[in-house]
């Protein structure tokens, strides 16, 4: 290379360095130029000194313990994507934007939470809950180009176990226009985050803590330079439920699993849905309530995806209703009792009466035993066997007897046709209790009003328009094992300061005292004895080392369709009561088969029973003989 070239191409690699240098001053000076003469007015008035803010400080939300003090419900820290309106530029729409490209908000979705959502122009609107560090980091580095949007450190709730008890608890979400309506005046706003369903909204007003604030001086791109003052928030008051998260888990985990094994068999594969409850019988204290299928209160935390609220919606056994208090369901063979109660109260039959049982109802040919169709039938029957063997036949000639007047005021004092009074949201259903007032009111045409004596056979064995929910039922079965006692169910049994202190307790409550004559109940326990020692809850509960008394039930849904419900109420020990289980599987067959081993399973898992020992260990361990049949 002649010294001529090297000495060009020295002057061209110059010139280059110049050129690149004169592009990088043009960059400079234009962007001061932005700074200091287009937003030179704006920077100038954050300048000329540092600011004064009142930075809010969110208070926890209480937590929410089963009977043993485990946490159900607590809270963990998290970052929130937010805009204080009063750092907002004249025209805020550049900074909106910018800001929905970073998160998941167009640009109108912004301006219309800072409209709802703004209390006091320096208080935070919280947009998104919950992001991710590459979110933080995104708007940290953009600080300049985003005034007014800041980045929280909030507490936010979380559920240790997932979707454990999720009807039960409820879920959280940004509050509705009826809620914000019913809570303005004590302080929330539009973009609050409040129960939406269960406890948590049941008892949104103890759950919410109240809000500290700390005084700072901030930068003109509002990064704190010092704290002035501090005010701490105060933790919202703490529940205590009556669940025990061992035994609801347990409860959950049986459901789901016997559903799924009854869709595998193959003859019911639309046994999606059931409920369970277990209630103690001596003070309404519900100890686990399970509906299947169910949800994770967990998917709700920051906002729910469009993707698991479609899974919810979209699913045909709506996975958002609680069975437990929602469910009206047709009763099928455990509402034999109810007839049975008013038979004997109203002296129409005794313990001592033999029906003759031959298979079909000898007004109606019709009406026919669920034996019958075995080519079987049950023959001669007390009232107690016919409770054990679930005798079609002998409850027929009892519903005629009493007739729908008394058999529906009965019920109706047993606490069916009406809300038990649990508190809880969404509110639970009342079920339906038929009568003639009802189909003179529910039907158009005269002929349909007309109450028909062949449809009070249909109600005396829990058939026809008689709908109750397992909660309903679950009470029924209390009244029997306590003796008369209708109890007020519930869920929450004390509400605590965070200090640990006792703000209030809630103690059983009576809703009625019924006087059942000693020889009907008499009656009808022995009948719910003789149905798991040898009616159709022998096969479920064989070799139980503890005396069981129960009731199995199938309920049929129309002509068009083979499936059936299957139900199973139960209490124990037999001669003690201290537990009620009431187990129902939609479209999963009859009820000894299908809801009776869950029901089983769920009492040795109350009384801490080993299935794997043998019935005589089992026995000896509890000290109990084994009932012979």
């Amino acid at each position: 290379m002649t010294e001529k070239k090297a000495k060009e191409e020295l002057r061209q690699r110059i010139r280059m360095v110049l050129l690149f240098l004169g592009l990088v001053f043009v960059v400079i000076v234009g962007r001061l130029w932005y700074l200091q003469i287009i937003r030179g007015e704006e920077f100038l008035r954050r300048s000329e000194a540092n600011a004064l803010r009142v930075i809010p400080i969110p208070a926890p939300r209480g937590i929410i313990y089963d009977r043993n003090l485990t946490p159900l419900a607590t809270n963990r820290q998290a970052f929130t994507v937010s805009i204080v309106p009063r750092d907002l530029p004249d025209d805020p729409e550049p900074v909106y934007r910018r800001l929905s490209k970073i998160i998941d908000m167009s640009p109108e979705e912004i301006a219309d939470a800072v409209a709802s959502g703004q209390r006091l122009p320096y208080y935070p609107v919280r947009l998104v809950r919950d992001v991710g560090p590459e979110v933080v980091t995104t708007i940290e580095e953009s600080r300049i180009d985003l005034p007014g949007v800041i980045i929280e450190e909030t507490p936010i709730r979380y559920y240790p176990f997932g979707p454990l008890a999720g009807h039960t608890l409820g879920y959280l979400g940004q509050i509705s226009e009826e809620q914000l309506k019913e809570l303005g005046d004590q302080g929330y706003t539009g973009s609050d985050i409040v129960g939406r369903t269960g406890l948590e909204r049941v008892y949104e007003s103890e759950l919410r803590g109240i809000d500290g604030g700390q005084q700072v001086e901030v930068n003109r791109v509002n990064r704190p330079i010092r704290v002035l003052g501090k005010v701490e928030s105060i933790p919202g008051n703490n529940l205590v439920l009556t669940l025990d998260a061992g035994l609801q888990g347990k409860v959950e985990e049986l459901l789901a699993q016997r559903l799924a094994e009854i869709r595998e068999e193959g003859r019911y594969p639309r046994a999606y849905a059931g409920a369970a409850v277990v209630l103690d019988p001596n003070s309404g204290q519900i100890l686990a309530m399970a509906s299947e299928p169910g949800f994770d209160p967990s998917q709700f935390v920051g906002g729910v995806s469009f993707e698991y609220w479609q899974e919810l919606v979209n699913n045909p056994y709506n996975p958002l209703r609680n069975r437990v208090t929602q469910g009206d369901i047709t009763p099928g063979s455990v509402f034999k009792v109810v007839t049975a109660y008013a038979a004997l109260s109203e002296n129409l039959t005794s313990p001592w009466e033999v029906f003759d049982a031959q298979g079909r109802d000898y007004v109606y040919p019709q009406k026919t035993c669920w034996i019958y169709a075995q080519g079987r039938t049950h023959g001669r029957e007390t009232v107690a066997e016919a409770i054990g063997d679930s005798c079609n036949v002998v409850f027929y000639e009892l519903g005629r007897r009493v007739g729908i007047d008394k058999l529906s005021e009965y019920a109706r004092r047993l606490g069916l046709g009406e809300p038990t009074g649990l508190n809880l949201y969404p509110p639970e259903s009342s079920g339906l209790v038929p009568s003639r007032e009802w189909k003179r009111e529910a039907f158009q045409r005269p002929d349909q009003k007309i109450w028909y004596p062949i449809e009070t056979l249909d109600v005396s064995i829990g058939q026809g328009p008689i709908l109750v929910t397992p909660l309903q039922m679950a009470l029924v079965y209390s009244v029997l094992a306590n003796g008369g006692t209708l109890y007020k169910p519930y869920l929450v049994q004390a509400i605590l300061k965070p200090t640990g202190e006792v703000v209030k307790t809630f103690k059983p409550v009576i809703k009625d005292k019924l006087e059942i004559k000693p020889r009907v109940l008499e009656t009808i326990r022995e009948g719910l004895r003789y149905t798991i020692t040898q009616g159709t809850g022998r096969s479920a509960f064989e070799g139980f080392p503890i005396p069981v008394a129960g009731k199995s039930g199938t309920a049929e849904l129309s002509k068009t369709t083979s499936d059936v419900h299957g139900w199973f109420a139960c209490y124990a020990p037999a001669d003690d009561p201290e537990v009620v289980v009431v187990v129902a599987l939609e479209r999963a067959g009859g009820g000894g088969s299908s809801a009776g081993p869950v029901a089983r399973k769920i009492l040795e898992y109350y009384f801490g029973l080993d299935p794997s020992q043998s019935q005589e260990e089992l026995a000896e361990e509890n000290g109990v003989e084994i009932e012979q049949p």
